[in-house]
């Protein structure tokens, strides 16, 4: 849950942010009246340039300013709302899916749920009639194999949801 919040929070932090340097090449005139090279650029830190003077203002909320919201970035905070809606309806959807990993020998079941949070452990009679060591062992290998198989799921659904999103790890 954790990881999630934080990968949002990144996620935010990108989207947010994706227009803060831009560059556009703009000519720099120098002090003695001589003007630099058309390959000089600068940096756009808040936001694109403001329109030239020839073409109308954009709508949506001014130029570009960081206050104005220009550069698309109220589309990219909808995005991102949308991005944690789908995030909480994935926590649910993985809170209610059970996963049943065992031991080698497969007596000992664990459960667990799409969140790799333990939910529940079955060690048969036969198990423990075999000792503490044997019983701890093979409820371990259970555990292991349903967190592992758990955090599969968790990051298919991740994968799934943020698919086509650049910078987002592979598992």
């Amino acid at each position: 849950m954790l990881r999630l919040m934080l990968a949002l929070l990144v996620l935010l932090a990108l989207l947010a942010s994706a227009n803060a340097f831009s560059r556009s090449a703009t000519r720099i005139k120098l002090a003695s009246g001589t003007r630099a090279p058309s390959s000089a650029t600068k940096l756009n830190l808040f936001g694109s340039p403001e329109p030239p003077k020839n073409q109308p203002a954009k709508k949506d909320g001014g130029g570009g300013g960081l206050f104005g919201m220009g550069g698309g970035m109220m589309d990219k905070m909808k995005q991102a709302q949308e991005m944690m809606k789908k995030a909480e309806e994935i926590n649910k959807e993985l809170m209610d899916t059970a996963v049943i990993g065992q031991d080698k020998e497969g007596q000992v079941f664990a459960t667990f749920n799409g969140m790799a949070m333990p939910v529940g452990i079955k060690i048969p009679d036969s198990v423990l009639a075999q000792g503490s060591e044997a019983a701890s062992l093979a409820a371990t290998q259970a555990m292991i194999d349903a967190h592992t198989k758990a955090q599969g799921v968790m990051m298919g659904k991740m994968q799934a949801m943020y698919g086509g999103l650049p910078g987002m790890p592979k598992p």
